[in-house]
């Protein structure tokens, strides 16, 4: 087995938002993906809708996907009672600006997923967003638990690197 490298951003194969609702009204989708396409300069046809008529309860929740090569990013946004469809598709839009504007290939939210599988493999290292604490404490408990000694370090102005060790 090879330690997994992910270094560097690698070139965007495909871009989707997609903007469920269940029991809502169309609108709702509508106003969150036109705030998300505005707000990333994207063209209508990364967009789409999907209804759920069978659903247990009220709700709706807005996702964007940027695949390229080797890892497909996921981010989420829930709507809530009294939160605006056009925030939903604001905080999802600015997650996602983030993530391009760094020009690494692991988001924030992979990046403490990947921890583990790394530090029970063949290591490797990656780069990502600032580390959240909860990668810091996946990290820790890693340290602790495997006596792996991973390394997060700043490597620019949005960039990070993770390096895990293959466990001896």
């Amino acid at each position: 087995m090879r330690p997994a490298q992910l270094a560097g951003a690698r070139p965007i194969l495909e871009r989707r938002a997609t903007a469920v609702v269940a029991l809502l009204s169309r609108g709702i989708a509508e106003r969150e993906l036109r705030v998300v396409r505005e707000k990333l300069h994207w063209d209508p046809e990364c967009a789409r809708i999907e209804h759920v008529q069978d659903a247990v309860g009220p709700g709706n929740v807005g996702t964007v996907d940027v695949v390229a090569e080797h890892v497909t990013e996921v981010f989420t946004g829930f709507g809530e009672r009294g939160v605006s469809a056009e925030r939903v598709g604001a905080e999802v839009a600015e997650d996602v600006a983030r993530y391009l504007a760094a020009g690494v290939p692991v988001g924030r939210h992979l990046a403490d997923q990947l921890l583990l599988p790394m530090a029970l493999g063949a290591g490797g290292s990656f780069r990502t967003l600032a580390p959240s604490k909860h990668a810091h404490t996946q990290a820790d408990l890693l340290r602790a638990f495997l006596g792996v000694d991973i390394q997060l370090r700043e490597v620019g102005e949005r960039a990070w690197e993770i390096a895990v060790p293959a466990r001896e």
